[in-house]
């Protein structure tokens, strides 16, 4: 990747503006339900107990225009749920989120196709869906048409599309509908080396268009490339928000410290387990047990160690403060 992001020609950023994006104390939970009988029951009456998950909790932020902004965390943090509100497929319970300028979603990129109709007509179903106008779309018909490279299968029923070609054309016609704002989950090319080396060049084309872009992955080294802020959340809470070298540094940290933690309450259990148990039957098993986790809590503290050591440079290099990076207290004690 860094052959096509490297050394871009950024827009300036204007932090005086108004924000293109802008969330605003805001807080999402969803019922989580057995079964589906339990599901379909809660139609009509309230269920007892139940399980809720708070995708969002009291969530800040602000994103302005020309910014190119990463998304970091584990699954189930928040990262798509922050996505859909951008995008308006679902709201927020409490708080207001705030978009001013048109999205495109790199994230189901054959989302809202109708099989029956050609990828010509496709076109226009997504742009209408977007509020273009027939004038607006018919702009950038044959620019979508060219780079999805489907030739006659372009006027041939999607249904007839292999699913690479549906993921072509999705991608075409997002990339090149002029939004304000681009949300990108994971989806940076598709198709053959030639075809993902054009979806690379397009993504850096709409960057230095000073188009505002969201983005999601897992490879830090990518979400480096593209973006100079990421924010980091951790279960639905907003826990850090800075230059993407920064953040995932402090993801780095604070993954570790959650990593030894849970290694150490399973130590902790299995331990109370020999002592309840060590007469009555062989807990030989549980004892290798302990040993693997301690040599992976050794391990992991010297990636601790490591990453926190990174974290206070480059905070005395960048901040010119020499800050201590503190360890939670609950890490100390007896492995």
């Amino acid at each position: 990747m860094a052959n096509y992001f490297d050394n871009m020609n950024r827009v300036k950023v204007d932090r005086n503006s108004d924000p293109i994006i802008k969330f605003e104390n805001v807080s999402k939970a969803y019922t989580l339900y057995k079964n589906d009988r339990e599901r379909f029951r809660a139609l009509f009456k309230k269920p007892k107990n139940p399980i809720i998950h708070k995708a969002l909790d009291n969530v800040s932020f602000e994103i302005y225009s020309g910014e190119a902004v990463g998304l970091m965390g584990d699954n189930g943090c928040g990262k798509s749920t922050i996505l859909k509100h951008i995008t308006g497929v679902t709201f927020p319970d409490e708080g207001k989120v705030t978009v001013n300028g048109m999205v495109a979603a790199l994230l189901e990129l054959t989302a809202g196709f109708s099989t029956d109709m050609t990828g010509r007509q496709n076109i226009y179903l997504k742009g209408y869906i977007l509020g273009m106008k027939d004038a607006e779309i018919k702009t950038i018909e044959e620019n979508v048409v060219e780079f999805a490279e489907l030739g006659d299968y372009i006027d041939q029923p999607v249904r007839t599309y292999s699913s690479g070609m549906k993921m072509r054309l999705g991608f075409a016609i997002n990339v090149n509908i002029s939004p304000d704002i681009l949300v990108i989950d994971e989806a940076l090319a598709v198709g053959d080396a030639a075809f993902k080396a054009k979806c690379k060049n397009k993504i850096r084309e709409i960057i230095e268009s000073g188009v505002t872009v969201l983005y999601v992955s897992h490879n830090a080294a990518s979400v480096e490339e593209l973006c100079e802020r990421s924010i980091y959340m951790r279960k639905g809470e907003l826990i850090f928000d800075g230059p993407t070298h920064e953040t995932h540094l402090v993801y780095l940290v604070d993954k570790r410290t959650m990593q030894i933690r849970a290694r150490k309450k399973k130590v902790k259990k299995l331990r109370q387990f020999i002592k309840e148990h060590k007469d009555k039957q062989d807990v030989s098993g549980q004892k290798e047990l302990i040993r693997r986790h301690k040599e992976k809590i050794a391990l992991l503290r010297e990636d601790l160690e490591k990453y926190t050591q990174e974290l206070h440079d480059y905070r005395l290099e960048h901040y010119g403060a020499d800050e201590t990076i503190e360890i939670e207290g609950e890490l100390e004690g007896e492995d």
